[in-house]
Formats: C-alpha cells, structure tokens, sequence
C-alpha cells in the first residue's frame, strides 16, 4: 500500500513544480492541491494549520505580508486565518501532509525525512519497484495532526 500524502501548492511557483516533481519520482500516493485554482476557505485553513505556529505557514514575499507589516506585529491566529482565505499567496507553499506530519517548503532532506524516504541516488527510493504514484488532483481538505516543520 502507498503511503498517503498530500501535497498544497502554487501553480505558480516553480519550488512547488520542483517539489511535485521530486514526489512523483517515489512510491506515493499523491495527492495534488492547488491553492491557486481552488483556494482554501477559512475554515480548511484553520482545520490544516490549527495548533502550529503559523509564522512557518507565512509567505514574507506576498502583498498581504507586506502591507500588515506582519514581520513587525504579529495578529491574532483568527486574523491569520481571514487574510490567508482572502489571498492564497500569504500561505507558503509548498505545505507537504502525510498522516499526523506536515512539513512545509522545499528542504528534499526533510521531505525524505518526514516521509521516511531512502535515496538510492537516482531520486528513487531503495523500496521503489518501478510503478508510478498515484495522482489525483482535487479541492478536497482532509483532517490533519501532528508537527509542522520548515525549511
């Protein structure tokens, strides 16, 4: 059985093609979000983010970011929250959930590691037996848990 991950992203960034990329190379089940296309409401972003510090989920290059100062004065988490739903491009992406972990933008080494992945060299994993992963691209949020980590 593969492993289950799901995968937001940007369809503009191109650190979240490399990252696309770099997942659809393993043995996974992966399942492709586009904040962009079919962006988050409130309250999938509150379910997706709920407890973690949200200062890793901050796009600091973003117009919101920049325009609240919010490397200066952080707001309340329901605040956040609103401004996230109001423009997808506060949120950093690429957010990368499988089970109760999630990690967020493009360190390959913390994605293996989160994912408990082995590289052989070739961007393959040592378990991998040649089948392709399975994509599906949908607006869907599940439940999520457990740690966030950034690069």
């Amino acid at each position: 059985m593969l492993k289950k991950v799901i995968l937001y992203t940007d369809s503009k960034s191109p650190e979240c093609e490399e990252i696309i990329n770099f997942l659809s190379e393993q043995e996974l089940s992966l399942d492709i979000r586009d904040i962009r296309t079919q962006p988050l409401t409130r309250a999938q972003i509150a379910a997706l983010l709920r407890h973690f510090n949200l200062e890793h989920f901050l796009n600091p290059e973003s117009r919101l970011y920049k325009k609240n100062r919010l490397d200066d004065q952080m707001p309340k988490r329901s605040e956040i929250y609103d401004m996230m739903a109001e423009d997808g491009e506060l949120m950093r992406t690429p957010i990368i959930v499988s089970g109760r972990l999630m990690t967020v933008g493009c360190n390959h080494h913390k994605i293996m590691e989160m994912l408990q992945l082995k590289s052989n060299g070739s961007g393959g994993t040592e378990e991998a037996n040649g089948s392709r992963n399975e994509m599906k691209r949908n607006g869907t949020n599940g439940g999520h848990k457990g740690r966030a980590g950034g690069e």
